[in-house]
């Protein structure tokens, strides 16, 4: 296998060689505002070359995201924007633009995460800008109220063939650069917040921060300090990782709906967004399965944080009725027990333990389809099953990938269901693959950043997730059915009702802290008509069926609704199989985001991609209205005339439908007869069978279509990278320290950096000092931040675990205590066993000491499973005692 080609900028293939074209400057600017973000991406091109030249690259997105403004910009400063047409009428637009000698550009989709750009007939000695902007929905991160921004960099290696072939790879010597500057890249985001900003992060870079609005801002004086701030980056260097940006701000996590009425179009669209937080007994006999990467690409950090945070999970099992099971996977698959799942007890669990300290990064490549396959043909029938992926990898087959998740999830009893959850681990992971595996397998997605070398947090909600029994009949319901007086929401009840089975209603908090067709009107013949579509239904819904509510993962429901009527609130309702009943209403507030120039507005956008996402994985009542319901044809030429509706009216890229920019111009250029031969694979080590993908999105990949010009190597660059290095940064505000006292510093500059993370105090300054080294992050209100000792400290912890949850003695070798054990026995009522003393002190050591430095996420689990087990024991001693009382006990005799 030989190594990737690390390429820079823009590519074109000619006489055997590929050819760079220098990269001039990259800029990224984003703003985030309630729970969206909207970027703009420009890369300024040079084609220093003696002849005009079409060039291509591709980029990566967030699979979440959605493209809906795309613009050409020559060097005379004339703007060509781009137009959204169905695909193959933009791609012949473009073509003949070219071979007319034109100057034009084309945005094509190849996987939901990953876009061509196409250039052709860029001047000789003349620079070039392409102009794109995106919108994208932000996910929640490891603390409560925090949310997580991802500009990706990279396109992964990815197993299988990729969408347009390629000649076997040939030697990297083959390859040339024309000479060209140093690439400058320039990251600038700005932050608003519904409340004061208590924490910036940027786990990946560093950057600087300065908080407070922009000056530039017409209302400056006018707005509250400190719920705003904007980050910045700025590099001579290349870009080698993803950009990850974290805020935590209070109230993120609270219920709420935008609305954005569309400026040209009678239409209001909607977002609604929550993390519920609430609890029901755990599901009872379930089979669990971690299926986990063990390419090559996994190697040495990413292996060893998975066996962690497995070594966690594994304790946070439910002890009765359990079935488990561990499966690795790359170029093949294995089973830690041949003959299938095994009764989860301390033998088994031991087990386990053993198989996971062997683990090791050396299956070689990463074929995850048929790994999932494996997982599903041997899954028990008589029970739910929760299936648990961690990896790193991706597959350009997608669709084969989702479609044997769909399969497997379709058609399960009610009592066997199934779900899928998968942890995206770095750069190489496709938010495409990843998250369509998670949504068509109805389990939960989270992705983890390449530096981040500790995800038990994430694992472990992903866990809690599968224990909760399903929440079925979710329905959203929107207001154009109901008066507008039977939708008054008060703002102190936010609160789901429940029947119990005496039909007594009990309020159970969800947020404790505060069906639609598109019909078709098509006729069947010899020569297949043009689908004719009525006109959009009066409720737009996505996803278009509610499957899943999980405690402590962001829900995010979009709708485009017909007429410019905006409802004051929406209501979300639903029930679980015990007979519980849900209702939640939600007050409507006006989006605060602002329209760029020439782009959709962004939640209008963002639901458009949703509804399209649905009709793709066949998620629609279409079949409903066909006239003949066995017409396979007929509905694929339905669903795809819908989606090409959708980008149309609401300009956004998908499967069907592409931007093209065509400059009209007095003066063409003659058309390039150079020709363009395929360039080679290159397959990355550790990932057999997988094209190489290691690239930025200001780069190109490897495989292109073949076409009568010269075009750019297809090829994955490295195209912008930060200088190593980091920052840290002290508040000029005092704030409390662990083991008391206070840190005060002057201000001097006013901006500051940062490497990891900063915390504000509750009223910052308006200037920052910025310190050569590092400080130890400090806590914010009670927020954890998790360091390495601690994370180890609870490895150690939880191996001492026993499987019904609780600890021995042995946990004196971790657990420091200010007195000696027999004080300690004597606090606890006659009879008390070691086990129930050697548990609770336990408890207060995850609750008191680890859980100060780490997320409660990732403790949690053996925290409940212990307390369980203590409760139970007293209650057979008939204790008066509560677990709650003896660990308020303990918790002061500890070191």
């Amino acid at each position: 296998m030989s190594q990737a080609i690390s390429l820079h900028g823009l590519y074109y293939y000619f006489e055997k060689r590929v050819v760079s074209l220098p990269l001039i400057a990259v800029h990224a600017e984003g703003s985030i505002k309630d729970f969206v973000a909207q970027v703009k991406l420009t890369q300024t091109y040079s084609n220093d070359a003696t002849v005009p030249i079409e060039a291509k690259y591709s980029f990566p997105i967030p699979a979440r995201a959605t493209v809906c403004s795309f613009v050409m910009i020559k060097q005379d400063g004339t703007r060509v924007v781009g137009s959204v047409q169905e695909k193959q009428e933009a791609r012949e637009a473009y073509n003949a633009a070219v071979s007319h000698g034109q100057q034009a550009s084309l945005m094509e989709q190849q996987t939901p995460d990953v876009f061509q750009v196409s250039v052709g007939n860029i001047p000789s000695n003349e620079q070039v800008q392409i102009e794109l902007a995106y919108a994208t929905e932000l996910a929640e991160d490891e603390e409560n109220d925090s949310i997580r921004f991802h500009l990706p960099v990279h396109i992964g290696a990815r197993y299988g063939t990729p969408p347009q072939s390629a000649p076997s790879p040939f030697s990297s010597t083959a390859f040339i650069s024309s000479s060209s500057k140093t690439p400058f890249l320039n990251i600038a985001m700005s932050v608003e917040a519904i409340a004061p900003i208590s924490k910036i992060g940027c786990p990946s870079h560093t950057v600087s921060t300065e908080l407070g609005p922009d000056p530039k801002l017409p209302n400056f004086t006018e707005l509250p300090f400190s719920n705003y701030a904007r980050v910045s980056l700025s590099s001579d260097s290349a870009l080698d990782k993803d950009f990850v940006l974290t805020i935590k701000s209070v109230g993120l996590d609270t219920p709420r709906c935008i609305a954005e009425p569309h400026p040209t179009r009678d239409t209001v669209a909607l977002g609604l967004t929550l993390v519920p937080r609430f609890k029901l007994p755990d599901l009872s006999r379930q089979e669990f399965v971690f299926l986990v990467d063990r390419s090559g690409s996994m190697r040495r950090k990413r292996i060893e944080a998975a066996k962690k945070a497995l070594i966690v999970m594994l304790r946070a099992l439910p002890h009765q009725e359990s079935l488990f099971q561990i499966a690795s996977f790359g170029d093949y698959i294995t089973f830690l027990w041949n003959d299938g799942s095994k009764p989860y007890n301390q033998e088994t669990l031991e087990a386990a333990t053993r198989h996971v300290d062997g683990m090791d990064a050396d299956y070689g490549g990463t074929d995850i389809q048929y790994a999932l396959e494996q997982c599903f043909r041997a899954r028990k029938r008589d029970r739910p099953m929760s299936l648990l992926v961690l990896t790193d990898g991706d597959a350009w087959d997608l669709d084969r990938v989702l479609s044997a998740v769909k399969s497997a999830v379709v058609g399960t009893p009610a009592n066997a269901f199934l779900r899928v959850s998968v942890l995206g681990i770095g750069n190489s992971a496709s938010t495409a693959m990843c998250e369509g595996i998670a949504r068509l397998g109805n389990g939960t997605c989270m992705m983890v950043g390449e530096e981040e070398t500790s995800f038990t947090g994430k694992i472990a909600r992903m866990l809690r997730a599968t224990r909760t029994p399903p929440i079925s009949n979710i329905s959203v319901d929107w207001g154009r059915a109901a008066a507008k007086e039977e939708m008054v929401a008060t703002s102190d009840e936010d609160e789901f009702e429940i029947v119990d089975e005496t039909n007594e209603k009990r309020a159970l908090n969800i947020f404790d802290e505060t069906d639609d067709p598109i019909e078709v009107d098509s006729t069947l013949a010899p020569q297949p008509p043009p689908v004719v579509l009525p006109p959009p239904p009066a409720v737009q819904q996505a996803p278009f069926k509610l499957e899943k509510l999980f405690p402590t993962i962001r829900l995010h429901v979009y709708a485009i609704l017909q007429g410019k009527a905006i409802p004051e609130t929406v209501v979300i309702r639903g029930s679980t199989a015990n007979g519980a009943e849900i209702e939640l209403p939600i007050g409507v507030t006006l989006s605060r985001l602002q329209t760029a120039p020439g782009a959709p507005p962004a939640v209008h956008a963002l639901a458009a991609r949703e509804i399209i996402q649905d009709l793709e994985d066949g998620r629609h009542a279409l079949v409903a209205t066909l006239a003949n319901s066995d017409d396979n044809d007929l509905l694929a030429r339905t669903v795809k005339a819908s989606v090409v509706r959708l980008g149309k009216t609401y300009s956004i890229s998908s499967s069907h439908t592409s931007f093209v920019a065509v400059a009209e111009s007095m003066h063409t250029l003659p058309p390039t007869s150079m020709h363009y031969s395929a360039p080679p694979q290159a397959h990355s080590p550790g990932s057999r069978g997988a094209t190489s993908q290691s690239a930025s999105p200001y780069g190109v990949r490897s495989g292109s279509s073949a076409a009568p010009a010269v075009h750019a190597r297809d090829y994955q660059p490295s195209a912008i990278s930060t200088a190593a290095g980091s920052r840290g940064v002290e508040s000029a505000a005092p704030f409390p320290r662990e083991g008391g006292g206070t840190r005060s510093l002057a201000p001097e500059e006013p901006k500051q950096s940062q490497a990891d993370g900063q915390d504000f105090a509750a009223s910052p300054p308006s200037k920052w000092k910025t310190s050569r080294s590092a400080p130890q992050p400090q806590a914010v209100r009670g927020a954890p931040v998790e360091d390495e000792s601690s994370a180890n400290a609870l490895e150690a912890l939880a191996r001492l675990q026993s499987f019904d949850g609780c600890f021995s003695l042995e946990v004196l070798g971790i657990i420091k205590l200010a007195t000696d054990i027999q004080t300690v026995r004597n606090m606890f009522p006659v009879g008390a066993t070691d086990r129930i003393v050697a548990t609770v002190v336990a408890l207060a050591f995850l609750s008191m000491k680890l859980g100060a430095f780490l997320d409660r996420d990732s403790w949690e689990g053996i925290y409940d499973k212990a307390q369980q087990y203590v409760e139970a024991a007293l209650q057979n001693m008939a204790m008066t005692e509560t677990v709650d009382m003896l660990e308020t006990k303990v918790a002061g005799m500890l070191a």
